[in-house]
């Protein structure tokens, strides 16, 4: 038995051996970007973009597509795994690191004094199933940090230690932990993460974290990367936060607040600013910020803003986007507040724009006309509820948009324009409420480029759809969602790429068509709250077939969805 472990020893030894090889022959800016992902918690899918801009904020890489070229290159090292990609173009969206190579990040990160690490379990020096807290590097050196906040409850505040937060223990058997938050002088610190695991459906906000209100933000002077997401944050943040005047990266994305301080128009290097917050867990009350101008028109080198989803109460605040130069992303516009007249003062830069509460799709002429930078540049536009009915001429504008690729409209359309007459480069349309009267089928299956269709919620309020030969080229994802739709009929060589195919609450739908079975490509089949008679037409019981499972029987994944979200597969 030992000489069998003795064995095992040398070969994770051999393993760790080929690892550090690896590592050492990074670039110097390859070893920061590979780093950086230590901050991460174990099996943490990591958003891409985000990551990549995180690396700009802080001056790891220059620019952006500089970033994506060397996440390519980690990858195809083999140092990180991927993730999740995009149907259309194959795109990098999440990437996640493989144990034993995010023990080695972790060991390396200690080395270089990188960051240090609060709460969570981590193990890097030991491959025991044991938990235990580490910090890596010195804390009043190190110059990031990450705190976990998915393993333990909120931190908590405690009037015995100025300046000290106390965590709860992990265990019974651990003691409590005390992390002093704020250095006596000011921090060398760069980045601060508070990580959630959000592959954690369960997990829920309910308790205000007092962890902001023990941090003294105006010590922090040198920080460029700030991510508070997930956080309850009360009713108002510090307003020492505009006190970062070198913070790049910002982002409350799916925190709770009331307020946020107009200070934070101090903070004029900001290139990332994600504001997709919530009010309140509880209380159904507008976000406050009525100096919504003050806080953006400042921002020079704002690239990527994404406002609050929820109603954003601004006075009589009028944002200057005309100073917005080098704005890239603007999501969550809402249109109510502002007028859509104002986007026309954006440049060419504009890439991608969510608009929502639009009165009619005319007004986005402005920007989608020929003679407007804009729409010469426009890669994804996403005009999330139309007010009244969108027609036809008001779609066939979109054909200018020579670059657009994704498109998604919310709101009634009375017809579709012809296929030439969508944007040439179109690769995802996604249709909302959209309630056609004619069969869409004929027009959009002559779509090209088009790899992702999601048809949503009473798209159609006709019961059958038909399919052609060769029609959808090169779709690879079809979402339907009409509670109307009755039949569909699939011919031979129809959508002979397709990959994933979900249906939503069919409950009149009568049976899968018979041209699924020639789909060879067809990897994914999801079916949500569909009637019993079409379940038990597709279900294995005791073995014995359902009438239509011949027509699926090649689909590897099959998952039956009910309206309770319960997930069961039709095989035994």
């Amino acid at each position: 038995m030992r000489s069998g472990k003795d064995n095992n020893k040398q070969k994770d030894s051999g393993v760790s051996d080929v690892l550090v090889l690896s590592y050492q022959d990074l670039s110097y800016h390859l070893k920061s970007c590979f780093l950086y992902l230590a901050h991460f918690p174990e099996d943490y899918e990591i958003p891409t973009k985000t990551l990549v801009r995180m690396w700009v904020a802080e001056g790891i890489v220059s620019k952006e597509d500089v970033g994506e070229g060397y996440l390519t290159e980690l990858i195809e090292r083999c140092m990180i795994q991927v993730g999740r990609t995009s149907h259309y173009d194959g795109r990098v969206k999440t990437c996640r690191m493989h144990d034993l190579m995010r023990d080695l990040c972790l060991s390396k990160a200690k080395e270089e004094n990188f960051l240090d690490i609060i709460g969570g379990f981590q193990q890097v020096e030991t491959s025991s199933s044991s938990m235990v807290t580490l910090t890596l590097g010195t804390v009043d050196k190190v110059r990031r940090r990450a705190i976990y906040q998915d393993h333990f409850p909120p931190i908590e505040s405690t009037s015995t230690i100025a300046g000290e937060a106390r965590v709860g223990a992990v265990n019974e058997d651990a003691d409590d932990i005390y992390v002093k938050l704020n250095p006596e002088n000011d921090t060398p610190l760069r980045s601060l993460l508070i990580l959630f695991d959000p592959l954690r459906e369960s997990q829920e906000i309910e308790v205000e974290h007092l962890m902001l209100k023990k941090l003294e933000l105006k010590k922090f002077t040198l920080l460029r990367v700030l991510s508070l997401e997930r956080l309850a944050l009360g009713e108002n943040l510090p307003r020492a936060i505009g006190n970062l005047v070198h913070l790049k990266f910002l982002s409350f994305k799916y925190a709770t607040l009331l307020r946020f301080p107009s200070s934070i128009r101090n903070l004029g290097c900001i290139q990332t600013l994600d504001l997709q917050i919530f009010s309140s867990c509880h209380v159904d009350e507008p976000l406050t910020c009525l100096k919504m101008n003050e806080v953006i028109g400042r921002m020079k080198w704002l690239r990527h803003l994404y406002l609050p989803p929820i109603f954003l109460n601004v006075g009589k605040s009028k944002v200057q986007w005309e100073k917005l130069s080098n704005l890239e992303t603007l999501k969550q516009f809402d249109a109510q507040q502002w007028d859509i007249k104002d986007l026309a003062h954006l440049t060419s830069k504009l890439q991608k724009l969510k608009v929502k509460n639009v009165k009619s799709f005319k007004e986005l002429e402005v920007i989608l006309k020929p003679s407007h930078p804009i729409s010469s540049n426009l890669r994804s536009l996403n005009v999330d509820y139309v007010v009244t009915k969108v027609e036809e001429i008001d779609l066939k504008q979109l054909s200018k948009c020579q670059h657009l690729c994704k498109l998604n409209v919310y709101g009634e359309i009375s017809n579709l324009p012809k296929p030439n007459l969508f944007p040439p480069k179109l690769t995802e349309l996604k249709l909302d409420s959209s309630k056609l009267q004619q069969d869409p089928t004929p027009i959009l299956e002559r779509l090209p480029n088009l790899t992702i269709l999601a048809l949503g919620y009473d798209f159609y309020i006709g019961e059958e759809m038909v399919f052609s030969p060769n029609g959808f080229p090169r779709l690879k994802v079809l979402w339907l969602d009409s509670k109307f739709l009755k039949r569909l009929k699939v011919d031979v060589g129809a959508m002979p790429n397709l990959n994933e195919l979900r249906t939503f609450c069919w409950e009149s739908f009568e049976m899968v068509p018979e041209g699924v079975r020639y789909i060879t490509t067809l990897q994914t089949l999801q079916i949500h709250c569909m009637n019993k008679d079409f379940i038990q037409r597709l279900q294995v019981i005791d073995g014995k077939e359902g009438e239509d499972f011949y027509k699926v029987q090649h689909v590897p994944s099959i998952t039956l969805i009910d309206d309770g979200y319960v997930r069961r597969s039709i095989r035994p």
